[in-house]
């Protein structure tokens, strides 16, 4: 026999009718509205009457109020005057009166006297937005002038590897408006799947978003990123808060930091990771040294910025932080009210050059980790592209830049004179030196630009011990200076021997299976890595703690826990705002602005679900009670809400549903009060709305 299961909420509805006019943006609009078509009351010889409809959040009422389930609360006030706040936009630097600028210069930052600078003017895509420009013949990138209301960003054409080393060098500038500057700019690697499909589309939310990040939920921002964040204006207000929880800056001098970018950057905590707050104003006019590393090894990225200070995070997972081990880099800036010029001058860029080192044992297939056994023959690989960023000839590139690449060996390989050779073809002895174990070849006759190339070395693995790692990488320079280091290559020598654990699935209260075991096995010291399966009607809890290991003797069993998957209203209005109006000769008929979604999520295998809602309290001021003015409206029709409980969806659909559309009160869907002229009083009006959810067997 079917069990029905009933979930309740309550929701809280404020009207206010007022005798003066309120001078708020929304009211204003509604009641120039009004007055265009005609619908006041003629006033009284010695006050003006007008209705008002806003919603208040019951908890900062100081009336007497009705809670049961999920409501919404309506309550009346005579109010003499409302002040009419200053209007605020959300993420961006509050605007200031100041004089009357020409913000048409171009750019302001010159130039700093250093030869080292590049020419980038064939590093980038085409920039995202007006805003951003390539000046001083390709040397100077002005992500924006110092001006309001800009947003910029630009791409490299080339992804780079972060299986490699890389290090970024260039002066930043910050414009100089001291304390008065807004919002930033950030220096940003990338995986967003747009930038094959839609790359002019890559770019976050404006002014506390800095092009990066998003300002709230349904706002744009840069998917699988990671962005060290240039920020000159701490948005600590309670619509802007994203910056709440950055310390020490008291004073407004600006901040660097590590930041996510992700579906909603605004929140009080977490998204800020290695915070440097500057000691003194970031735009104050200089250019600064800014140094942006990346150790493939210790997956750490490093900034330090000259005269404020350094930082790392560390990303445990390429993949699950960008969704591939090769990113784009780049930059974005945003400014807002308040506005400084950002601009860059590199001297150099994330490598020209890819770099990856594999190893092969005997004639097995290549990887950058292999196990090999005592006299095992290892092959070692670099496969090499340098990127003609200047687009000069093969010659002239390599007799300008004299490359070279180097790799030093484990104390443990022979190398295996002779054996070196590039694309196939053996090495003349004259382009190879050799110092103790470093081995260097000069690529002067060998160098083939924008293409892969293959340079393979022999050795012979002697005297090791088992379960031994021997870790190498190749390095390549230009006129003796490092410009790109490979990733780690190891070879590891493990026991022949292997592990069996059995990874189990439990119902969390019963300890039943819930799944059918799974073994897995692997050589002792190997890696392994489980992730909890989906389990239908099941959600998962947590583990065991071993999820993630290196197989040993002692390996234990690894378990995952599930919870019993439930059905439950995980997002509902708590008040519905009605705005603010004047009294009116004929109904007054206003959609309801609610303050959150209405989102249904069901974790069960099977059943439907019935969501109702109902008035548990009538719209009243404590004197005149407002009957059935409340309706529900759809695309498909009107229901009137009242003491019984109407139908809103029915449905079978698992996981979560999102039925926020239908309260969207700017389509005039949702919510509706219909108030007939003999109920328009002045005052403050409250009821009570009752969300339910039920359980209902399926079709």
């Amino acid at each position: 026999m079917f069990k029905k299961k009933v979930a309740t909420l309550l929701a809280s509805v404020l009207l206010i009718t007022s005798s003066f006019p309120v001078i708020s943006s929304a009211a204003a609009e509604f009641s120039k509205d009004l007055e265009k078509d005609e619908l006041k009351v003629s006033p009284d010889p010695t006050e003006e009457q007008s209705s008002e409809e806003s919603v208040s959040n019951e908890a900062d009422s100081q009336e007497t109020e009705t809670s049961t389930k999920t409501s919404t609360e309506t309550e009346e006030t005579t109010e003499e005057t409302i002040e009419n706040p200053d209007a605020e936009i959300i993420g961006e630097a509050p605007v200031e009166e100041e004089p009357s600028q020409d913000y048409s210069t171009p750019y302001a930052a010159a130039l700093p006297n250093d030869p080292n600078i590049i020419n980038i003017d064939k590093v980038f895509q085409n920039p995202i937005g007006d805003s951003t420009s390539i000046l001083e013949g390709g040397r100077l990138l002005q992500l924006n002038p110092a001006a309001k209301s800009q947003r910029g960003a630009i791409w490299s054409k080339k992804p780079i590897n972060l299986l490699s080393d890389f290090t970024f060098k260039s002066y930043l500038y910050l414009g100089d408006q001291q304390g008065n500057a807004g919002d930033g700019m950030t220096f940003t690697l990338t995986n967003d799947d747009r930038m094959t499909s839609a790359p002019d589309q890559v770019i976050g939310s404006t002014g506390m978003g800095i092009g990066s990040y998003s300002t709230r939920s349904g706002q744009p921002y840069l998917r699988k990123s990671l962005s060290v964040e240039f920020d000159t204006y701490k948005n600590q207000g309670s619509a802007d808060r994203m910056d709440d929880e950055v310390g020490g800056d008291t004073g407004g001098r600006g901040h660097v930091a590590f930041v996510t970018p992700k579906e909603n950057n605004n929140n009080y905590s977490g998204e800020h990771s290695g915070v440097t707050v500057a000691p003194t104003n970031l735009s104050n006019g200089t250019w600064r040294m800014l140094i942006v590393q990346w150790d493939a090894a210790s997956k750490q990225l490093m900034y330090n910025l000259e005269g404020v200070g350094s930082a790392s995070y560390t990303v445990d997972d390429l993949n699950a932080k960008f969704g591939s081990t090769n990113v784009y880099w780049g930059f974005t800036s945003s400014t807002g009210g308040k506005y400084q010029e950002n601009a860059l001058a590199m001297t150099q860029i994330p490598s020209h050059v890819q770099s990856l080192a594999e190893l092969r044992v005997n004639e097995g297939e290549f990887a950058t980790e292999v196990e090999a056994a005592e006299n095992d023959k290892i092959t070692i690989k670099n496969k090499l592209n340098v990127a003609n960023e200047l687009n000069i000839q093969h010659h002239q590139f390599a007799e300008d830049r004299q490359p070279q690449v180097s790799i030093e060996l484990p104390p443990k390989l022979m190398y295996e004179e002779g054996s070196l050779t590039v694309d196939g073809q053996k090495v003349a002895p004259e382009d190879i030196s050799i110092d103790n174990s470093r081995i260097t070849l000069d690529l002067y006759n060998y160098l083939v630009l924008e293409q892969d190339m293959a340079i393979e070395l022999t050795a012979k693995l002697q005297g090791t011990t088992p379960e031994e790692v021997l870790a190498m990488n190749f390095e390549y320079s230009e006129e003796a200076e490092l410009i790109q280091r490979s990733n780690q290559a190891t070879i590891k020598v493990a026991k022949p021997k292997d592990k069996t654990i059995t990874v189990f699935y439990k119902d969390l209260l019963t300890d039943q299976d819930i799944a059918d075991p799974k073994p897995i096995t692997g050589l002792i010291g190997a890696n392994y890595q489980e992730s909890p399966v989906d389990v239908a009607g099941f959600v998962f809890k947590n583990d065991s703690g071993n999820a993630e290991g290196v197989f040993a003797e002692d390996s234990q069993d690894i378990y995952f826990y599930y919870r019993t998957g439930e059905l439950y209203i995980s997002e509902a209005p708590s008040q519905v705002s009605f705005g603010t109006n004047k009294i009116s000769n004929t109904s007054l008929i206003k959609f309801g602005e609610v303050d959150q979604g209405l989102r249904i999520m069901d974790e069960r295998k099977e059943g439907a679900w019935r969501l109702q809602l109902k008035q548990a309290q009538p719209l009243t001021n404590g004197t005149v009670e407002m009957p059935e003015v409340l309706s529900f409206v759809t695309d498909s029709g009107t229901a009137k809400i009242g003491a019984a409980a109407i139908t809103i969806a029915e449905s079978e659909q698992k996981a979560e549903t999102d039925l926020s559309g239908l309260l969207d009160h700017t389509n005039q869907r949702g919510i509706q009060t219909e108030i007939p002229v003999e109920y328009q009083r002045t005052g403050t009006f409250k009821g009570m709305l009752s969300w339910s959810l039920e359980d209902v067997p399926a079709n």
